[in-house]
């Protein structure tokens, strides 16, 4: 079975030097933001910029179905607040469509926070419509939910909690899931043995 091992890799400078980044240090396969994770607006993405992702990444030997864009930190698609999550899912939807320009095919992204305003119930119902919203307006790219860690607010730290948004997902071609494992560890499932890593995993299936 093929392995693919890279690392998130800087983009400063330009999104175009992620995949020479990756190359660097013998990836292949790169995490990677295409905006600055911290602030809500970005430059468009340019023709030039755009062509030289693309050449770099050809440069490099990775395949585009090897890198995985991660959205800002600030988007927040289950916010108890509408014109919050509004702006949330307008930001969601200009990375789906930078990923589109750059010829990715997928985004990961922490599935939301009640912010100990609303339910988990409520705030689920949030993140799905949220996501229904996006895939109604883009093509293409996959959404991926990211478990979380179970920390604070934020929601995706049960694997009950991602079945239940992806059961509210219309189209489900253009959804996965991405498991961070010390995220999974931190929220209380065991992978320390052999037994438990498969139990865990057995969990997961059935689950979601």
């Amino acid at each position: 079975m093929s392995k693919f091992v890279g690392a998130h890799v800087s983009a400063s400078g330009g999104v175009f030097n992620a995949p020479l980044n990756a190359m660097a240090i013998g990836a292949n396969a790169f995490a990677l933001f295409t905006k600055n994770q911290k602030q809500w607006a970005a430059k468009p993405l340019d023709d030039e910029t755009i062509g030289l992702f693309k050449d770099n990444l050809a440069k490099s030997g990775i395949l585009a179905k090897h890198v995985l864009p991660h959205d800002s930190y600030l988007i927040n698609l289950g916010h108890p607040e509408e014109d919050k999550r509004q702006k949330s899912l307008e930001a969601f939807i200009d990375e789906l469509n930078r990923c589109d320009q750059l010829g990715l095919d997928r985004l990961n992204f922490h599935p939301g926070s009640h912010l100990k305003q609303i339910s988990e119930e409520e705030c689920i119902e949030r993140i799905a419509m949220s996501m229904n919203e996006a895939l109604s307006v883009t093509n293409g790219v996959t959404l991926v939910i990211e478990n979380t860690a179970g920390q604070g607010s934020n929601l995706g730290w049960r694997f009950e909690h991602l079945s239940a948004i992806i059961e509210r997902i219309e189209d489900k071609s253009r959804v996965g899931v991405c498991i961070d494992t010390c995220h999974m560890f931190t929220a209380g499932y065991d992978i320390r043995t052999r037994e438990a890593y498969d139990a865990t995993w057995a969990e997961f299936d059935r689950i979601v």
